[in-house]
C-alpha cells in the first residue's frame, strides 16, 4: 500500500528464523549500527530459560527485529481500513492523505516497534528492579519517569525499561547519521506510541490517532507479543505457539466502539484464531516462562546481582539509561562476574554455574502447589498449626512470608551457612518468589479486545465463553513459588521425598503464624 520501502537498497535485508526474509530502511539500518541497537544481541529474551530449555536462547534484537516486521503489516492494515471507511480526516484532521504522510505513519510505527525493548537490561526482565533503583536515585530522572508513567504510582508494574527507551530513542534521534535520514519525523512520533504521551507528536497529536497506533505496541493483541510467542515457541521447542498471524492481521479493522472513538478490532471470523493466540500465550506463560526451575534460577540471579552491588563488584550506575546507550551492562557483563565468583566458592554463584548445586522445587507438580495454597487460603490446616481462621484477604500472608523470608536472605548469609531452618540437622533455605499476574488489557486500560460482526461491536468476554474462562484462569491463583537448597551440597544429598515433606510442613507452618491478626 505505501510506498515506504521504494528507492530502498534491496540488499538491505535480515534472515529471520521466525519471519523469512525481512527488509529494512536506510534510516533502521543506521539505528541498527549504534551500540544501543546492538547491545540488544546480549541480551536474552527469556533471561535465563536456556538454564532449563537449552535452545532458549533468542535475543532481544532478533525479537525487536521481528517485532518491527509484524508492526509493519498491522499499520498497513489498519491504513487500509481507515482508507476504506474514509476515516483518515477524522483520525489525523491535521494530515493530507498522501503517500508520503502514509510513508511516515508506517516507518515511526516501524521504529516504536524496533526500540520498544532496547531499554531492557541485563536478562531482560530481571534487572528492572535495579534499573527502577538507578532512577531514584536521581530525583530529576525520578520526577520525569513519574510525569511519563504516573499510573506507576499506584501499582506494582514499574516501567523503567521503557523510560530508558524513550531516553535512549530521544539521544538516538540526535545522532547526526540518523538526523540525516529523518523523513521529517520527531523523536516523539516514536516515543508517544510508548508512553501514551502525545505531546510533541506530529502524526499522531489526536487521541484516536495515539490510541490506534499505539494498540500496534502494546494491547491484548500486539506485534510484540505476536512475535514473542512465535519466537519463544520456535527457540524453545514448545509446541502450543503456533498462531495464525497473516489471519489475525488480516481481519483488523477500526471500529468505533463509543461515538466519536475510534480503536482496532476484529472481524468476528478471526475469533477461533484469537483464541488460539490467548490460549498460546498463556500456555508460554504458565508451562515456559514460569517454569518452577526458571522462576527459582531468577531468584538467585537477584540476590546475586544484589550482592554485587553491596561488593562493590557492579552499582546502580551500572543500570542507567546513558550506560545502555553506550552498550554497556548485558548479560555477559553478569554472567561474567557469575563465573568468577563461583570459583571462589560462592554458593549462590556457584547454584547458577553448577547444576549439580541448583535449587529444588518445593512442589513436584503445580497441582500440589494449588492444593497446599488452596488449604492454607481456606484456613483448613491442621489445628497444631495455628491456623484455622479465615480472613479476608488471605493471600497477602503468603506473600508477607515470601517478603519476610527475602528481606532475611542474603549471599553472605548463604556462604557463611547460616541457616534459615534446620531440617535433620542441615541449614536449608527456602527461596520464595512472587510471580506477577499477567493480566490482560482489558484488565488494565479499559478497551479490551473488541469483535465486530458487520454490525456490532462487541467485547470479546460477550461472544466467547473460552475467553472468559481463560480470563479466569489467569486470575485464579497469583503464583507463588518456593524452592529449597542447602548451600554448598549437591541436590542429591536432600532430593528425597521425606526431606520436601518436612519443607511443605514447616512452610505451612509459618505462612499459618502470619494469620495472627493485630
Amino acid at each position: 500500500m505505501t510506498t515506504l520501502m521504494d528507492g530502498q537498497e534491496k540488499r538491505r535485508a535480515i534472515n529471520d528464523p521466525v519471519h523469512s526474509l525481512i527488509r529494512i530502511t536506510d534510516l533502521e539500518n543506521e539505528i541498527l549500527k549504534m551500540p544501543a541497537m546492538n547491545r540488544l544481541h546480549d541480551i536474552r529474551s527469556l533471561g535465563l530459560a536456556q538454564l532449563v530449555f537449552p535452545g532458549a536462547t533468542a535475543s532481544r534484537f532478533s525479537h525487536s527485529i521481528g517485532t518491527m516486521y509484524l508492526a509493519h503489516k498491522m499499520a498497513e492494515q489498519i491504513l487500509s481500513s481507515i482508507k476504506k471507511r474514509q476515516l483518515f480526516g477524522n483520525i489525523f484532521p491535521d494530515l493530507k492523505e498522501s503517500e508520503e504522510n502514509l510513508s511516515r505513519i508506517v516507518q515511526a510505527v516501524r521504529l516504536a516497534a524496533l526500540m520498544h525493548d532496547i531499554g531492557h537490561g541485563p536478562f531482560s526482565h530481571t534487572t528492572e528492579t535495579f534499573m527502577m533503583a538507578s532512577v531514584a536515585t536521581d530525583p530529576g530522572k525520578l520526577s520525569e519517569y513519574m510525569s511519563l508513567f504516573p499510573e506507576s504510582a499506584d501499582s506494582s508494574r514499574k516501567h523503567a525499561h521503557e523510560y530508558f527507551g524513550i531516553k535512549i530513542i530521544t539521544k538516538l534521534f540526535r545522532e547526526p547519521e540518523v538526523i540525516a535520514l529523518l523523513p521529517g519525523l520527531v523523536s516523539e512520533d516514536v516515543t508517544c506510541l510508548l508512553s501514551k504521551n502525545s505531546s510533541g507528536s506530529k502524526l499522531f497529536a489526536t487521541p484516536d490517532a495515539l490510541n490506534i497506533f499505539r494498540q500496534v505496541i502494546s494491547s491484548d493483541i500486539d506485534a510484540d507479543r505476536m512475535d514473542y510467542i512465535l519466537r519463544d515457541s520456535w527457540y524453545t521447542g514448545a509446541e502450543f505457539g503456533k498462531i495464525d498471524k497473516e489471519r489475525l492481521i488480516d481481519n483488523m479493522e477500526i471500529v468505533n466502539p463509543t461515538q466519536g472513538s475510534y480503536l482496532i478490532g476484529y472481524s468476528e471470523k478471526a475469533l477461533g484464531n484469537i483464541e488460539d493466540f490467548l490460549d498460546s500465550r498463556y500456555k508460554m506463560y504458565k508451562w515456559v516462562v514460569r517454569h518452577h526451575l526458571m522462576v527459582a534460577f531468577d531468584h538467585l540471579l537477584k540476590f546475586s546481582i544484589y550482592d554485587m552491588i553491596s561488593s562493590g563488584l557492579l552499582s546502580l550506575g551500572d543500570f542507567s539509561w546513558e550506560n545502555y546507550y553506550s552498550g554497556k551492562t548485558t548479560d555477559s557483563t553478569i554472567n561474567s562476574i557469575i563465573f568468577e565468583r563461583s570459583v571462589d566458592e560462592n554458593m549462590i554463584c556457584r547454584s547458577l554455574v553448577d547444576r549439580r548445586y541448583a535449587p529444588i522445587s518445593l512442589f513436584k507438580g503445580r497441582s500440589e502447589s494449588y492444593m497446599t495454597f488452596e488449604k492454607i487460603i481456606s484456613g483448613k490446616l491442621d489445628s497444631d498449626s495455628g491456623a484455622g481462621k479465615r480472613f479476608s484477604d488471605p493471600l497477602k500472608y503468603i506473600e508477607k512470608y515470601i517478603l519476610k523470608i527475602n528481606a532475611s536472605l542474603s549471599d553472605p548469609a548463604i556462604k557463611d551457612g547460616i541457616p534459615r531452618i534446620m531440617i535433620d540437622k542441615l541449614p536449608a533455605i527456602i527461596l520464595g518468589a512472587i510471580s506477577p499476574e499477567p493480566a490482560l488489557e482489558s484488565q488494565t486500560e479499559g478497551s479490551g479486545i473488541l469483535i465486530y460482526d458487520g454490525k456490532n461491536v462487541l467485547p470479546m468476554e460477550s461472544v466467547s465463553s473460552y475467553f472468559a474462562s481463560l480470563n479466569n484462569e489467569w486470575t485464579k491463583f497469583r503464583p507463588y513459588y518456593f524452592s529449597y537448597m542447602v548451600p554448598g551440597m549437591k541436590r542429591e544429598s536432600y532430593s528425597s521425598d521425606a526431606f520436601r515433606e518436612r519443607f511443605v510442613d514447616i512452610l505451612t507452618s509459618e505462612i499459618a503464624e502470619e494469620y495472627d491478626e493485630k
